[in-house]
């Protein structure tokens, strides 16, 4: 039975470590790494949960976007109070302002704290970040924040490919093989499938069957390592034109199928066929707008093009 009376007090205290992170720790180390986490909730256990802050907001940071923090005393205090706030990656988040003064008239009156997050398009990746919070008596009170990371990835290939890349079901893998050669040069790690679309294969509109863009995210373009933002896509999981520099390939441009209006058009066949008979539509290199995935007009199968692949 006691043994269940201190597993539900850690328990407790553990929960309460985590919703408001205002606990103090007198840790020495560094408060990125975990054990400076479980040394704060040990203190905690045997010292008891002071808490001292209040904080609400949330702990998400979106990438490029900003994350605001109420934060208020628990107590009174006797005279006027200083704490100040630093980021443990300045680079990725910053903090504003870098310290708040609380007074014995307005300690329960939250103020605001902005964290704020800068874009970073060479990766797909979340990044942790802790808030450092230096109370008067020169403790430490970590406050630990996820910035999401927003970026997908796309490339074009070289204009290598006529109009029966996908000839056997082989578009998808025509993308993954491409991008395997590029992950040694930089592209980030994932699984690329091709911006085409066909038939019941791929369709972007008017129902979506096996879309690669996903709503709500920034799509760089790798563009041989300089990693410059194509497009933004809406919550419909389309690309909102003007929203960056479009997609670098060569002037044949690459094949997409698509009409401007995001429906399906012509496809060679389903990139089957390479023949200057057939006829499949295409976009234009670097076009920011509609052209961007369609180009208006087809071209013939017999042509090569780049085949764009986005990683999922």
């Amino acid at each position: 039975m006691r043994t269940k009376q201190v597993f539900l007090l850690f328990t407790i205290c553990f929960s309460a470590f985590l919703v408001s992170c205002a606990i103090k720790s007198e840790n020495s180390g560094d408060p990125n790494t975990q054990a400076y986490y479980e040394n704060a909730i040990i203190n905690c256990f045997i010292s008891g949960c002071d808490k001292e802050l209040i904080i609400t907001g949330g702990n998400s940071l979106p990438e490029g976007g900003s994350l605001v923090l109420s934060i208020s005393l628990v107590h009174k205090p006797d005279t006027s109070v200083t704490y100040n706030f630093s980021s443990s990656n300045p680079a990725i988040a910053s903090v504003s302002p870098s310290s708040l003064i609380f007074t014995p008239s307005n300690y329960n009156i939250p103020q605001t704290l902005t964290i704020t997050g800068t874009s970073d398009d060479s990766d797909s990746t979340d990044n942790s970040i802790v808030i450092s919070i230096l109370t008067p008596n020169s403790e430490t009170i970590p406050y630990s924040i996820l910035q999401k990371d927003n970026d997908k990835f796309l490339f074009a290939t070289n204009a290598t490919y006529a109009g029966n890349f996908g000839s056997g079901g082989f578009a998808d893998f025509v993308c993954q093989n491409e991008a395997n050669n590029l992950f040694g040069s930089g592209l980030p790690s994932g699984t690329y499938k091709t911006f085409s679309v066909a038939g019941t294969w791929r369709r972007a509109m008017p129902s979506k069957i096996d879309w690669v863009l996903l709503p709500n995210k920034d799509y760089i373009d790798f563009a041989g390592g300089t990693f410059v933002k194509a497009f933004a896509t809406d919550a419909n999981a389309l690309f909102s034109f003007g929203t960056g520099s479009g997609i670098s390939a060569t002037a044949a441009g690459y094949w997409t199928g698509l009409q401007t209006d995001w429906t399906t058009a012509n496809t060679c066949q389903g990139w089957t066929s390479n023949n200057s008979i057939d006829q499949g539509n295409f976009a234009s290199s670097g076009d920011p707008n509609v052209g961007g995935i369609s180009a208006g007009t087809p071209d013939f199968c017999n042509l090569a093009k780049s085949v764009v692949c986005v990683q999922q």
